[in-house]
């Protein structure tokens, strides 16, 4: 659940993730850049555009944590790949003459 977009000192700052997803947006539709985030985010924030820009930064972030996780899993297995070609090149090689 979201935190409330007001509270009893007024409206709450956007936090850093909806900054970026209102940029998002305000770039998607193409909208005047002297809009501020707020402005976006205020008139947006229920809007098909913002959950799309949304779930973009969300599959983006995911994509790069995942890259990071299985980084040193595909490095092995890239050298666990090249030793066995090398292996079948030499054992074709002694197979053939």
């Amino acid at each position: 659940m979201r935190p409330r977009p007001s509270g009893p000192n007024g409206p709450r700052p956007l936090t850093d993730r909806e900054a970026e997803i209102a940029r998002r947006v305000r770039r998607s539709l193409h909208l005047p850049t002297t809009m501020s985030e707020e402005e976006v985010a205020k008139q947006f924030r229920d809007s098909v555009a913002w959950r799309r820009a949304r779930l973009m930064l969300a599959s983006e972030e995911l994509r790069r944590r995942l890259g990071d996780a299985l980084g040193p899993l595909a490095s092995w297995m890239r050298g666990q790949a090249q030793s066995l070609l090398s292996r079948a090149q030499r054992a074709w090689r002694q197979f053939r003459g």
